[in-house]
């Protein structure tokens, strides 16, 4: 979050939001927290795979820690492509003010993400919590950017 807070000073934002132009560009950068969590799984897959000396994932005898990890990595990138088309149709439906209430969406959907990677690591059960905030996060996304484009 330190490098998220960091890097928000650095862009350029229009207050009201008023282009659409702009509001597809914070939808993005709505989008980026989630794309860290994903970068995350996939870093600790690598460095997983180095340290155990367990290159081939088609060999037999993959460890549990891989398997799982490998199996979160796969969950999130199909939550993402869910997500990413929703959040953009909002982004770019939505009214300037309300924009905050994206970002907001982007940064839960992260955190439910990460909950569903720790549930998963812990025990497959406890996993739930955190796929049922994602499916939350993403039928948010496809409701809101719907109503939002009909209103239009």
């Amino acid at each position: 979050m330190l490098g998220w807070t960091a890097l928000l000073p650095l862009m350029p934002l229009d207050p009201a939001a008023s282009s659409t132009a702009v509001r597809l560009g914070l939808g993005a950068v709505a989008l980026l927290p989630g794309a860290g969590v994903l970068a995350l799984m996939l870093l600790t897959q690598m460095l997983g795979r180095a340290f155990t000396g367990r290159i081939n994932p088609l060999a037999p005898g993959e460890p549990a820690l891989l398997l799982i990890n490998q199996r979160c990595i796969s969950n999130t990138v199909e939550q993402f492509l869910v997500f990413l088309p929703a959040m953009l149709a909002l982004s770019a439906a939505i009214s300037g003010p309300r924009m905050a209430d994206v970002m907001a969406l982007g940064v839960v959907f992260a955190v439910a993400r990460v909950v569903f990677w720790a549930g998963y690591l812990a025990d497959p059960v406890a996993r739930a919590p955190g796929m049922v905030a994602t499916v939350t996060c993403n039928a948010a996304a496809l409701v809101a950017a719907a109503w939002f484009w009909l209103q239009a």
